[in-house]
């Protein structure tokens, strides 16, 4: 899926890489937990069941300037909630907004509107379309 959209310019409702950098924002978990770590907290928790757990034992996460590189045992997961959400469409990105909280919710209405709601996000023509 990443490979046909990044070689092939085969695209599908939604680019890989932007519902990557969607399920990777930030979330708070709901009830709150006595002992949270909110900086582990991301949105791909909410598609991969326990994994808020596995990433808050991990000492390199989130990604900083530092380190700027996912784990590897971490991108598997991020690879299927890519697929998982692929599949089941906009929807799903409606789902995922009530699980954003605050700031952090307002970014991610705003990052997935034109998602949803594909007549107010119309891309412009190309440029090979305006010749």
């Amino acid at each position: 899926m990443l490979d046909d959209d990044a070689e092939r310019d085969i695209q599908t409702w939604a680019s890989p890489l932007e519902l990557t950098r969607l399920l990777l924002m930030r979330r708070v978990p709901w009830p709150y937990p006595q002992n949270a770590v909110l900086r582990c907290y991301r949105v791909l928790g909410v598609v991969i069941p326990n994994l808020d757990d596995v990433i808050a034992r991990e000492e390199s996460f989130p990604p900083s300037t530092k380190n700027p590189i996912l784990p590897l045992h971490i991108r598997p997961a991020l690879l299927a909630g890519v697929a998982i959400v692929e599949r089941a469409g906009p929807e799903m990105l409606k789902m995922l907004q009530t699980h954003t909280f605050g700031h952090n919710r307002n970014r991610f209405i705003e990052e997935t509107d034109h998602l949803i709601n594909p007549a107010f996000g119309l891309p412009g023509p190309r440029q090979m379309q305006l010749i």
